[in-house]
């Protein structure tokens, strides 16, 4: 499983969730503290990093967010935060 996560509220309602499923999580690069990804990496959690920075707003860079995660996974199962 993959979360696709672009907001802090996004992540606290999801984490406890990626951290039972272990699922990878690919978010924008800024998103996170560095103890936040500490902890997740300690708990075997795989991070990436979105290659733009996706506006939670925008519905279109969300898709195109969506698009290129499943390029990358394609045969993986994709929980996307909507704001």
């Amino acid at each position: 499983m993959i979360y696709l996560i672009f907001t802090q509220e996004g992540f606290a309602e999801a984490k406890s969730d990626i951290l039972q499923d272990k699922a990878d999580l690919w978010i924008n690069v800024d998103l996170l503290s560095p103890e936040q990804l500490a902890e997740l990496s300690g708990n075997g959690i795989s991070i990436y990093f979105l290659p733009d920075h996706i506006n939670p707003n925008n519905e279109k860079a969300i898709l195109t967010a969506l698009d290129y995660v499943e390029q990358q996974s394609p045969k993986k199962e994709i929980f996307v935060e909507y704001p």
